[in-house]
Protein backbone atom coordinates (compact mmCIF):
# COMPACT_ATOMS: atom_id res chain seq x y z
CA UNK A 1 0.00 0.00 0.00
CA UNK A 2 1.05 3.72 -0.41
CA UNK A 3 -0.02 6.98 1.01
CA UNK A 4 -1.19 9.82 -1.09
CA UNK A 5 -0.15 13.33 0.21
CA UNK A 6 0.25 17.23 -0.95
CA UNK A 7 3.07 19.42 0.22
CA UNK A 8 1.70 22.89 -0.98
CA UNK A 9 -1.47 24.28 -1.06
CA UNK A 10 -3.73 23.71 -3.85
CA UNK A 11 -3.48 26.26 -6.81
CA UNK A 12 -7.04 26.03 -7.45
CA UNK A 13 -8.58 24.51 -4.59
CA UNK A 14 -12.15 23.45 -6.40
CA UNK A 15 -11.07 21.78 -9.40
CA UNK A 16 -8.47 19.82 -6.88
CA UNK A 17 -11.77 19.12 -4.48
CA UNK A 18 -13.24 17.51 -7.88
CA UNK A 19 -10.51 15.69 -8.98
CA UNK A 20 -9.97 14.20 -5.62
CA UNK A 21 -13.81 12.96 -5.18
CA UNK A 22 -13.89 12.07 -8.71
CA UNK A 23 -10.53 9.51 -8.30
CA UNK A 24 -11.26 8.22 -4.59
CA UNK A 25 -15.45 8.27 -4.47
CA UNK A 26 -15.46 10.43 -1.65
CA UNK A 27 -17.84 13.48 -1.63
CA UNK A 28 -17.24 16.49 -2.19
CA UNK A 29 -17.86 17.52 1.10
CA UNK A 30 -15.00 14.63 2.15
CA UNK A 31 -12.51 15.85 -0.39
CA UNK A 32 -12.82 18.94 0.50
CA UNK A 33 -12.11 18.08 4.18
CA UNK A 34 -9.24 15.99 3.01
CA UNK A 35 -7.80 19.08 1.12
CA UNK A 36 -8.37 21.37 4.34
CA UNK A 37 -5.21 21.04 6.42
CA UNK A 38 -1.87 22.44 6.45
CA UNK A 39 -0.07 20.70 4.29
CA UNK A 40 2.30 18.64 4.22
CA UNK A 41 -0.85 16.08 4.82
CA UNK A 42 -2.35 13.16 3.73
CA UNK A 43 -4.93 12.35 1.57
CA UNK A 44 -5.61 8.47 1.05
CA UNK A 45 -4.22 5.15 1.59
CA UNK A 46 -4.30 2.99 -1.84
CA UNK A 47 -2.07 0.54 -4.04
CA UNK A 48 0.47 1.08 -5.90
CA UNK A 49 -1.61 1.75 -9.52
CA UNK A 50 -4.51 3.75 -7.84
CA UNK A 51 -2.13 5.98 -6.60
CA UNK A 52 -0.04 6.55 -9.25
CA UNK A 53 -3.43 7.49 -11.24
CA UNK A 54 -4.55 9.76 -7.82
CA UNK A 55 -1.34 11.68 -7.88
CA UNK A 56 -1.36 12.46 -12.16
CA UNK A 57 -4.58 14.19 -11.34
CA UNK A 58 -4.15 15.98 -8.36
CA UNK A 59 -1.25 17.49 -10.30
CA UNK A 60 -3.38 18.32 -13.47
CA UNK A 61 -5.20 20.64 -10.81
CA UNK A 62 -1.77 22.80 -9.30
CA UNK A 63 -1.65 20.51 -6.13
CA UNK A 64 2.14 19.46 -5.01
CA UNK A 65 0.80 15.41 -4.72
CA UNK A 66 3.13 12.31 -4.90
CA UNK A 67 2.97 8.80 -3.14
CA UNK A 68 5.18 7.38 -0.84
CA UNK A 69 5.83 3.52 0.51
CA UNK A 70 3.43 2.91 3.54
CA UNK A 71 6.75 1.78 5.75
CA UNK A 72 8.23 4.85 5.83
CA UNK A 73 12.21 5.34 7.17
CA UNK A 74 12.43 5.98 11.16
CA UNK A 75 15.04 6.26 13.54
CA UNK A 76 16.65 2.50 12.53
CA UNK A 77 17.18 3.79 9.03
CA UNK A 78 18.76 7.14 10.05
CA UNK A 79 22.16 8.20 11.94
CA UNK A 80 21.17 8.86 15.18
CA UNK A 81 23.91 11.69 16.11
CA UNK A 82 24.87 11.65 19.80
CA UNK A 83 27.45 14.13 19.38
CA UNK A 84 28.53 16.55 16.36
CA UNK A 85 30.94 19.10 15.03
CA UNK A 86 30.71 22.13 13.00
CA UNK A 87 33.35 23.27 10.46
CA UNK A 88 33.51 25.74 7.46
CA UNK A 89 33.20 23.08 4.97
CA UNK A 90 30.40 21.14 6.72
CA UNK A 91 29.42 18.67 9.89
CA UNK A 92 30.57 15.31 11.24
CA UNK A 93 27.99 13.30 13.08
CA UNK A 94 28.79 10.73 15.75
CA UNK A 95 26.17 7.98 16.99
CA UNK A 96 26.40 6.12 20.52
CA UNK A 97 27.78 2.94 18.29
CA UNK A 98 29.09 3.08 14.47
CA UNK A 99 30.95 5.61 12.08
CA UNK A 100 31.06 8.59 11.70
CA UNK A 101 29.27 10.56 8.88
CA UNK A 102 30.52 13.93 7.52
CA UNK A 103 28.65 16.11 5.47
CA UNK A 104 29.48 18.46 3.82
CA UNK A 105 27.02 21.79 3.66
CA UNK A 106 26.88 21.83 -0.01
CA UNK A 107 25.54 18.31 -0.29
CA UNK A 108 22.66 19.73 2.43
CA UNK A 109 19.44 18.49 0.93
CA UNK A 110 16.18 19.62 3.48
CA UNK A 111 17.08 20.13 7.04
CA UNK A 112 13.26 19.72 8.64
CA UNK A 113 12.99 21.12 12.58
CA UNK A 114 10.27 19.43 14.48
CA UNK A 115 8.58 17.30 17.30
CA UNK A 116 7.49 14.38 18.52
CA UNK A 117 5.26 13.89 21.42
CA UNK A 118 4.44 10.85 23.84
CA UNK A 119 1.60 10.89 26.14
CA UNK A 120 -0.15 8.46 28.71
CA UNK A 121 -3.59 8.86 29.80
CA UNK A 122 -4.52 6.56 32.78
CA UNK A 123 -8.00 6.95 34.72
CA UNK A 124 -9.48 4.43 37.69
CA UNK A 125 -12.08 4.38 40.04
CA UNK A 126 -11.35 5.07 43.78
CA UNK A 127 -14.49 3.47 46.39
CA UNK A 128 -14.40 5.02 49.72
CA UNK A 129 -16.52 4.81 52.75
CA UNK A 130 -18.00 7.32 54.43
CA UNK A 131 -20.29 7.89 57.72
CA UNK A 132 -23.97 8.38 56.48
CA UNK A 133 -25.90 10.00 59.43
CA UNK A 134 -29.20 9.38 57.35
CA UNK A 135 -27.89 5.63 56.58
CA UNK A 136 -27.62 5.20 60.48
CA UNK A 137 -31.03 6.40 61.50
CA UNK A 138 -32.93 4.69 59.17
CA UNK A 139 -31.69 1.50 59.72
CA UNK A 140 -31.60 1.70 63.02
CA UNK A 141 -27.78 1.82 63.35
CA UNK A 142 -27.58 -1.37 61.23
CA UNK A 143 -25.52 0.50 58.24
CA UNK A 144 -23.58 3.40 59.59
CA UNK A 145 -21.96 4.40 56.45
CA UNK A 146 -22.23 4.69 52.47
CA UNK A 147 -19.68 3.60 49.85
CA UNK A 148 -18.64 6.68 47.56
CA UNK A 149 -17.09 6.48 44.12
CA UNK A 150 -14.94 9.13 42.03
CA UNK A 151 -12.92 8.69 39.19
CA UNK A 152 -9.02 9.53 39.18
CA UNK A 153 -7.19 10.63 35.94
CA UNK A 154 -4.10 11.64 35.54
CA UNK A 155 -1.63 12.46 32.52
CA UNK A 156 1.69 12.40 31.71
CA UNK A 157 3.44 14.04 28.51
CA UNK A 158 6.89 13.81 27.43
CA UNK A 159 7.99 16.34 24.20
CA UNK A 160 11.11 15.68 22.01
CA UNK A 161 12.68 18.72 19.69
CA UNK A 162 14.14 17.49 16.49
CA UNK A 163 16.22 17.89 13.28
CA UNK A 164 16.37 16.19 10.56
CA UNK A 165 18.35 16.35 7.96
CA UNK A 166 19.02 14.94 4.31
CA UNK A 167 21.87 14.92 2.03
CA UNK A 168 22.11 15.35 -1.97
CA UNK A 169 23.31 11.74 -1.79
CA UNK A 170 20.76 9.96 0.20
CA UNK A 171 22.25 9.88 3.90
CA UNK A 172 19.68 11.26 6.70
CA UNK A 173 20.71 12.11 10.25
CA UNK A 174 18.15 13.04 13.25
CA UNK A 175 19.27 15.31 15.61
CA UNK A 176 17.19 14.07 18.69
CA UNK A 177 16.82 16.12 21.98
CA UNK A 178 16.85 13.29 24.30
CA UNK A 179 20.03 11.96 22.72
CA UNK A 180 22.04 14.42 21.85
CA UNK A 181 25.08 15.46 23.48
CA UNK A 182 24.96 19.42 22.60
CA UNK A 183 29.20 20.09 23.92
CA UNK A 184 29.85 20.66 20.08
CA UNK A 185 28.00 24.05 20.45
CA UNK A 186 31.03 25.51 21.83
CA UNK A 187 30.16 29.12 23.62
CA UNK A 188 26.66 29.16 22.67
CA UNK A 189 26.08 25.99 24.58
CA UNK A 190 22.88 26.84 26.77
CA UNK A 191 21.85 25.20 30.25
CA UNK A 192 18.81 24.70 28.25
CA UNK A 193 17.91 21.60 25.72
CA UNK A 194 15.46 23.21 23.95
CA UNK A 195 17.27 26.23 23.89
CA UNK A 196 20.34 24.22 22.18
CA UNK A 197 18.03 22.82 19.80
CA UNK A 198 17.16 26.29 18.59
CA UNK A 199 20.83 27.10 18.69
CA UNK A 200 21.70 24.17 16.29
CA UNK A 201 18.68 24.52 13.56
CA UNK A 202 19.84 28.42 13.66
CA UNK A 203 23.57 27.16 13.07
CA UNK A 204 22.54 24.56 10.25
CA UNK A 205 20.59 27.16 8.42
CA UNK A 206 23.10 29.73 8.42
CA UNK A 207 25.66 27.34 7.19
CA UNK A 208 24.00 25.38 4.19
CA UNK A 209 21.91 28.18 2.92
CA UNK A 210 21.35 26.12 -0.19
CA UNK A 211 19.33 23.67 2.00
CA UNK A 212 15.37 23.53 1.82
CA UNK A 213 14.38 24.49 5.66
CA UNK A 214 11.04 24.02 6.74
CA UNK A 215 9.55 24.26 11.10
CA UNK A 216 6.15 22.85 10.11
CA UNK A 217 6.34 19.73 11.87
CA UNK A 218 6.34 21.88 14.98
CA UNK A 219 3.19 22.35 14.89
CA UNK A 220 1.91 19.08 12.72
CA UNK A 221 4.39 16.70 14.34
CA UNK A 222 2.07 17.10 17.44
CA UNK A 223 -0.69 14.75 16.02
CA UNK A 224 -1.65 11.52 15.04
CA UNK A 225 -2.68 10.78 11.35
CA UNK A 226 -5.16 9.67 9.91
CA UNK A 227 -3.97 6.80 7.54
CA UNK A 228 -0.88 6.02 9.80
CA UNK A 229 -1.37 2.94 12.94
CA UNK A 230 0.38 2.34 15.81
CA UNK A 231 0.18 5.77 17.34
CA UNK A 232 -2.01 4.81 19.73
CA UNK A 233 -2.79 1.80 22.01
CA UNK A 234 -5.29 1.48 24.82
CA UNK A 235 -4.46 -1.27 28.11
CA UNK A 236 -6.69 -2.05 30.85
CA UNK A 237 -6.00 -4.05 33.76
CA UNK A 238 -6.90 -4.51 37.67
CA UNK A 239 -9.28 -1.63 36.89
CA UNK A 240 -7.36 0.61 35.21
CA UNK A 241 -7.38 1.74 31.91
CA UNK A 242 -3.88 3.27 30.52
CA UNK A 243 -4.48 5.40 26.95
CA UNK A 244 -1.01 5.74 25.09
CA UNK A 245 -0.14 8.36 22.05
CA UNK A 246 3.21 8.91 20.77
CA UNK A 247 3.33 10.96 17.23
CA UNK A 248 6.82 9.65 16.60
CA UNK A 249 5.11 7.56 13.41
CA UNK A 250 3.23 10.51 12.00
CA UNK A 251 5.99 13.03 12.07
CA UNK A 252 8.18 10.33 10.04
CA UNK A 253 5.67 10.08 7.31
CA UNK A 254 5.57 13.94 7.31
CA UNK A 255 9.46 14.06 7.21
CA UNK A 256 9.38 11.38 4.28
CA UNK A 257 6.64 12.90 2.36
CA UNK A 258 8.34 16.62 2.42
CA UNK A 259 11.95 14.39 1.55
CA UNK A 260 10.21 12.33 -1.15
CA UNK A 261 8.95 16.30 -2.45
CA UNK A 262 12.02 17.75 -2.55
CA UNK A 263 14.30 14.88 -4.60
CA UNK A 264 11.22 15.39 -7.09
CA UNK A 265 11.51 19.21 -6.95
CA UNK A 266 8.23 19.79 -5.66
CA UNK A 267 9.44 22.39 -2.99
CA UNK A 268 12.14 24.35 -4.82
CA UNK A 269 12.85 26.49 -1.63
CA UNK A 270 12.15 27.25 2.08
CA UNK A 271 8.28 29.06 3.04
CA UNK A 272 8.20 31.99 4.03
Amino acid sequence: MQLVGFVSAPSRPDHSVVALAEATGLTLAEARMRLAPEPPALLARTGAVEATSLVASLRQTGVAALAIAENVPGDADRLVARAFEFSEGGARFRPRDGAELALPWVEMLGILRGIRISRSESEHTEKTRKFSVGRALATGGLVMSRTASRTVRSTNEAVEQVVLLYSRVGDAVILAESELEFSGLGPRLSPSSTANMVEIARRLREKAPGAFYDERLLRLGRRPLPFVLGGESRVQAQGTVVKRTATAGALDVLAELMRQALVERLLPSSPA
